[in-house]
This record gives structure tokens, C-alpha cells and sequence, in this order.
């Protein structure tokens, strides 16, 4: 879980949207909640076969309006699905085993990727 303030005249509402989007161009089922001040946005990528394998991977992202910016925290779903299918897989057979890991690995990278993405997105409103 990651928390960031960016302090900047952009809104809750429209960093979410701004989210919603890169999350679709990157081929991520979304869905987007929120009243005047809160947002959340979640984001999956993965059916049921990728679920099994713990290749799935999710993410949710909540935008909070503060004074002098926005708030944002991003939080991973799935974990427990990667951590199952590992366990299993060193049990049962290794190849669920590289696969769960893999999907873990892909999770971490994502928010990571999405908060650089912010970061560069709220610079260039900036300008």
C-alpha cells in the first residue's frame, strides 16, 4: 500500500478519471466509485484461468480531496490468491508455483508504474 499528497489544483474527480483511462488503454477491466470528495478506482486484469494459475492481478486506487490537493492511496488486491497458489504449487507443482510469482512480481510493478504516472501527470498540469 502506497500514500501519496500531490498538491495540485487538479481534483479528486479528474485524477480519477485520468486513472480510469490509463488503466483501459492498458487493457484493464475498471470501475469507478465516488461522491464530490472520495473516488476509488479498481482495476483487474486476469479471467478465471489466470485466477487459478495466480496470474491475476488487481488494484485499487482511492482519491481523496484535500485542501491544497489530492490524496491517493493505492492498494493491491489478490495478494492472498498469489500467496494460495504459491503454497500450492510448491506442494503440487512448480510451474503454479513460478506462475503465482510471476503475477505477484506484476502486481508490485503495477502500482509502482501507476504512481509515475501521477507523478508526471500532475508536473505537466503544472505547466
Amino acid at each position: 500500500m502506497a500514500l501519496r499528497i500531490y498538491r495540485t489544483n487538479l481534483t479528486a474527480d479528474h485524477l480519477s478519471r485520468a486513472v480510469e483511462i490509463w488503466f483501459r488503454r492498458r487493457e484493464f477491466e475498471t470501475q469507478r466509485l465516488g461522491d464530490d470528495r472520495t473516488f476509488v478506482v479498481q482495476a483487474k486484469k486476469g479471467g478465471t484461468l489466470a485466477a487459478v494459475a495466480g496470474m491475476s492481478y488487481a488494484l485499487t486506487v482511492r482519491f481523496r480531496q484535500r485542501e491544497n490537493g489530492v490524496e491517493v492511496e493505492t492498494g493491491a488486491g489478490k495478494w492472498m490468491d498469489k500467496a494460495a497458489a504459491g503454497t500450492v504449487g510448491w506442494l503440487a507443482f512448480l510451474p503454479l508455483a513460478i506462475t503465482a510469482g510471476i503475477g505477484f512480481y506484476n502486481q508490485g510493478k503495477l502500482g509502482d508504474e501507476l504512481l509515475t504516472f501521477l507523478e508526471h501527470y500532475v508536473d505537466e498540469a503544472k505547466d
